[in-house]
């Protein structure tokens, strides 16, 4: 009499291991682009908030603060007459940035009148940097502001070759910057 074993044979589950491989292989690369898609929404709206606590900032004290601290790089100078002695800092350390802190606590000298902050509720730890953990920089270009993320590749591109682009070229030549103009001025900032 002849018994009957049930189970799949090696053939049956080499077949369901192919399959699952196959498909796998397809839908990584979309699960990426599709993670690569959120972080770069939720740091689109991340700078939008920080431009307008910046903007609020402006509007309040009548001017930008300076970049301040090892992250940022200082190049709004045109806005102060004596950098050295401009306090009014927006860095990645919540010591240093006017954005959350009370007016009391940071030495805004002549501006702590108008002072209405904080502007920011979170911590800068928290909206100072992009998604992908890079630093976000706050800079001057020609006559105009611009909060940047350096997005996936945590690369710079030329803010010259981004704003020219259109979006086709963009993804072409695989520019992945986010770059947000806050203001324009008049004159070129120096």
């Amino acid at each position: 009499m002849k018994t009957q074993r049930s189970g799949f044979t090696l053939m049956e589950i080499m077949v369901v291991i192919i399959v699952i491989a196959v498909l796998a292989s397809v839908a990584g690369p979309m699960i990426g682009s599709i993670t690569d898609q959120g972080r770069s929404s939720a740091t689109k709206a991340n700078l939008s908030s920080l431009k307008s606590a910046l903007l609020s900032f402006q509007r309040d004290a009548g001017r930008f603060p300076v970049g301040g601290g090892p992250v940022f790089n200082i190049s709004l100078k045109a806005n102060y007459n004596n950098l050295a002695n401009a306090k009014i800092v927006f860095s990645a350390t919540s010591v240093n940035n006017v954005l959350v802190n009370d007016h009391n606590y940071m030495t805004l000298g002549g501006y702590d009148r108008r002072y209405k902050g904080p502007y920011m509720d979170a911590n800068p730890e928290d909206f100072m940097y992009d998604s992908w953990g890079t630093a976000l920089e706050y800079f001057a270009e020609g006559n105009t502001l611009y909060l940047r993320s350096r997005g996936v590749n945590g690369f710079a591109e030329g803010v010259n070759n981004i704003i020219n682009m259109s979006d086709e070229l963009k993804e072409e030549a695989d520019v992945d910057d986010i770059l947000v103009p806050i203001t324009r001025a008049r004159r070129a900032y120096q």
